[in-house]
């Protein structure tokens, strides 16, 4: 059991999900409105991105699969792009 003291760190499976889905850096930056420098510096974990730019990412990813698949991704949550970590 964890206790009070358990640090966290928010951590991301990014790159391995938008690869495997086929989008690119630039596309995703592109649909959340950020520089493709930003997002990818988020996604090599260089700094923990706040709920509201979590959210979009979730929905872009989302979005941008069906524009280019026609398919849903029921799957995909949340939770699945971000995870916490005991450091």
């Amino acid at each position: 059991m964890k206790s009070k003291e358990d640090k966290y760190l928010l951590k991301n499976n990014l790159k391995n999900i938008r690869k495997t889905l086929g989008i690119t850096q630039e596309a995703l930056a592109n649909q959340i409105g950020v520089q493709k420098s930003y997002y990818s510096r988020l996604e090599r974990g260089e700094f923990v991105p706040n709920i509201k730019i979590c959210l979009m990412i979730h929905q872009a990813i989302l979005h941008l699969y069906f524009e280019r698949t026609g398919k849903h991704i029921e799957k995909l949550t949340i939770d699945r792009l971000f995870y916490l970590d005991t450091i």
